[in-house]
């Protein structure tokens, strides 16, 4: 799966669990939440224009470029932790989350510690263990020889993939200022920074995880943001996403830095659409714009690039989302 995929629905899941804790504050309910998630990527081609130096758009250039899905198992213990009897304290929690991911390339085990002291903010940290293999002509575990210029696969049991995390999220709803199923304007925002690499890998070599190439170990930052709008309707909730995406410091990419721009910031601006299908059911919708990396020349596989010059800056048409939310 795309590195960002996760971390998007991790922000609404987030949004949602938020406003179900202020709508049921005076409810009683069971500290268990298991639920599962099944995500669907389809991506559209679109060539990046070779030797552009400036930031422009690249449109379609064809129907297809790449699909992916996973499926991914949460269960979530909240622990009630009163810190006072005032309004923004008493309900203050510890949420404990084991989580199973699996995708056709893939699986990996999470465990999380979230922090919530007040009812629009939370704070929570993490640990992945996940074993990858590749799958016909899918690369799901990789890495890239110089000589060959090509990925070559590894073994999954002696190159586990590992991540830490630690993210910071904040939501501010008009709702509670303002009553009315009508007046709910979602805000929020969430900073998160990690850490991942492949055990018995070299720290600048580059791997592929999940089908995603080009990736290097090295500490990373993402933040997302929404603005959306909340109804009492199929469609319940509405509005538009950002996340900035990168490196820290670009030398975790080694010699290829300086023609790769390991420090590159990749950003993303997409419409955000969910629906309550059921009481349990809830459908997630996105349609993304990002930017990437332009190069001086038409490459053929992802590798390659680091094998160009890094001239400029495009916007494409990236992806088309769908998320299932399923509650026990």
């Amino acid at each position: 799966m795309k590195k960002s995929l996760g971390i998007v629905f991790l922000i609404l899941a987030v949004c949602s669990s938020l406003l179900s804790a202020q709508e049921s504050k005076n409810e009683e309910s069971s500290p268990l939440s298991v639920y599962v998630t099944t995500d669907v990527a389809y991506y559209p081609e679109s060539k990046s224009k070779a030797g552009r130096t400036d930031t422009h758009f690249a449109g379609l250039t064809g129907i297809y470029s790449e699909f992916e899905c996973r499926s991914t198992l949460f269960a979530d213990y909240t622990i009630k932790t009163p810190l006072g009897e005032h309004w923004l304290l008493n309900d203050a929690n510890v949420i404990l989350t084991g989580a199973f991911e699996f995708t056709p390339l893939s699986v990996r085990p999470q465990l999380a510690l979230g922090f919530q002291p007040l009812p629009f903010l939370v704070f929570n940290g993490g640990a992945s263990v996940g074993f990858g293999w590749n799958f016909l002509d899918f690369e799901g575990l990789c890495v890239l020889d110089e000589k060959s210029r090509k990925y070559e696969s590894i073994s999954t049991f002696d190159h586990p993939f590992y991540e830490v995390w630690v993210q910071g999220t904040f939501m501010f709803d008009t709702g509670a200022l303002i009553p009315g199923d009508w007046n709910h304007v979602i805000m929020l925002a969430s900073y998160k920074t990690f850490y991942y690499g492949i055990g018995g890998v070299g720290r600048h070599t580059p791997f592929a995880w999940q089908a995603e190439k080009n990736r290097v170990a090295g500490l990373q930052y993402e933040f997302n943001g929404i603005l959306a709008y909340q109804m009492p309707l199929l469609l319940y909730r509405a509005g538009l996403m950002y996340t900035a995406y990168g490196h820290f410091d670009g030398a975790d990419y080694g010699k290829f830095d300086d023609s790769y721009d390991g420090a590159f910031t990749q950003h993303s601006l997409g419409g955000l659409f969910q629906f309550n299908l059921t009481e349990k059911d809830e459908l997630t919708c996105i349609a993304q714009f990002s930017t990437r990396r332009c190069f001086d020349k038409e490459l053929d596989a992802k590798e390659d690039e680091f094998f160009a010059q890094k001239l400029g800056t495009e916007w494409y048409f990236r992806r088309l989302v769908f998320s299932w939310t399923h509650k026990f």
